[in-house]
């Protein structure tokens, strides 16, 4: 009897002013060689000023379902046989034979047309841990951030700091090295979970998984692992912004 695997992927929309909030949830859910998708929109989805639902997903009372990855997703997988796909997969730290709904979760599905993206629901380890795998944001903002990572290493740890005068996020977390270097955020999606880990006592530390050469699109430089101590009764990304418009 084969075994469903399920995966999750949030769909997140970047407003004018440059703020990322999320919008849906997408599921995949595959048994043997057959997948079965699902997307539904959550509450942050409504009350996000200029947003009027993704392409081929209109209306954000309804819940789409599909034997197919739905075109808004699939459209920002590279295909594999282009010649610089395994460069592109490099610069994600996979390979070529990676599971491309993994490689699209990797990427977080950016692409330079338009406003949408996406990240992943973190994971837990058998030990407990929380852990998520994120490409720290705005390098091309912070003077001397390039060359500053340049000098990263992966494995190196990172240090936080909250900065409330962010013109865009209140919340924003600047991300440094532990020279002081800063070089970029981390992403507006997961600056909640940061928090609320903190607030959990938990201690939070990031470090450095996977640095590419100043070559690499500025969105792919630094590749980051979070690990936290998963706390009791915690689930992530299930605040009032996250809860379906659907059932």
């Amino acid at each position: 009897m084969s075994r469903e695997r399920e995966r999750r992927l949030y769909a997140a929309w970047q407003n004018p002013e440059g703020l990322i909030r999320p919008v849906g949830v997408l599921t995949r859910r595959a048994t043997g060689d057959r997948e079965a998708y699902r997307f539904v929109y959550v509450k942050a989805a409504e009350q996000f000023d200029g947003f009027h639902g993704l392409p081929g997903l209109p209306d954000l009372h309804t819940i789409y379902e599909s034997e197919q990855l739905f075109p808004v997703f699939r459209n920002r997988l590279m295909p594999r046989r282009r010649p610089d796909y395994e460069d592109f997969v490099q610069r994600l730290n996979l390979d070529v034979e990676t599971d491309p709904f993994e490689v699209l979760i990797r990427s977080e599905g950016w692409k330079a047309t338009d406003r949408v993206e996406v990240f992943a629901h973190p994971e837990r380890t058998s030990d407990g841990t929380l852990t998520t795998l994120f490409f720290v944001r705005g390098i091309r903002h912070l003077d001397g951030a390039s060359e500053a990572i340049c000098e990263v290493q992966p494995g190196d740890a990172l240090e936080l700091v909250d900065e409330p005068t962010n013109p865009v996020n209140q919340r924003a977390i600047l991300v440094s090295t532990r020279t002081g270097h800063q070089v970029g955020w981390v992403p507006d999606c997961l600056v909640d979970t940061f928090h609320e880990l903190r607030e959990h006592d938990a201690c939070v530390g990031v470090t450095a998984e996977h640095v590419n050469p100043e070559s690499a699109p500025s969105h792919m430089r630094l590749l980051c692992r979070l690990r936290a101590p998963w706390p009791d009764g915690y689930e992530p990304l299930t605040g009032p912004d996250y809860q379906p418009t659907a059932a």
